[in-house]
């Protein structure tokens, strides 16, 4: 029988493997056919047959990430993401990520500033009890900004840990909003767990589709129902 495989993960990031991962089971899906996987970091974390067939060969998927995510949406990226272990997080909390450390290099527009995370805390502020703050860069400024903001207005947020990747990760899938970033960290927490309300920033997302970007294409068109924009700031 035809299968569909996954042979070896370049060195990437979880949100990454997510989306490498998440094609894979897309297209077996598509082609009503067997899937395999090889073990990658973070397989563990998820319920069910996270590798599929253990029997060798098969077709294999090249490397592909978010140019694929919207190409075939035959099955949920939260029927196949299903966290084994959930945090308990407080209603009408949005998590707030910023991205720093290797996009500085990559692509310094998608290291987002500090107006575009307050105009976010404006927007939902009246909407949401608590903030929730994670990142892989303490030492962005628009970190240190957006703390002492919060604190300035006697808003509630707490900080992850970054102890452990996993532990921020579901935390942000549990929650109401996100205020994202371009990181695909961000993103696959954003399809997986509750259903959520995304902001996305207004200048990324449109500069991105306008290079034809067509993650960002497929997005600001509308995106789907695991995955789309509700506000963009």
């Amino acid at each position: 029988m035809m299968k569909i495989t996954i042979n070896s993960f370049p060195r990437c990031g979880f949100g990454n493997r997510i989306l490498y991962y998440y094609n894979l089971r897309q297209e077996a899906h598509r082609r009503d056919c067997d899937f395999r996987c090889v073990s990658w970091d973070g397989h563990q974390f998820f319920e069910g047959d996270m590798l599929g067939s253990e029997v060798g060969g098969g077709d294999p998927l090249g490397f592909c990430l978010g140019e694929k995510f919207y190409s075939y949406n035959g099955i949920s990226t939260r029927d196949v993401f299903k966290l084994k272990e959930k945090p308990t997080v407080l209603k009408s909390t949005c998590a707030i990520h910023f991205r720093g450390t290797d996009f500085h290099q990559w692509n310094p527009n998608a290291v987002l500033g500090f107006d575009y995370y307050y105009d976010s805390i404006e927007e939902v502020r009246g909407l949401v009890d608590s903030f929730a703050l994670f990142t892989d860069d303490p030492n962005l400024p628009s970190v240190t900004m957006v703390k002492e903001h919060l604190s300035s207005q006697g808003i509630n947020f707490t900080e992850g840990g970054r102890e452990n990747y996993i532990n921020d990760f579901s935390f942000m899938s549990e929650c109401d909003y996100i205020i994202s970033s371009p990181s695909t960290f961000c993103i696959c927490a954003g399809f997986i767990g509750k259903q959520k309300k995304i902001i996305h920033s207004k200048n990324w997302v449109e500069d991105r589709a306008s290079k034809n970007d067509k993650f960002w294409v497929d997005l600001l068109n509308g995106g789907n129902e695991d995955y789309s924009i509700w506000r963009l700031i």
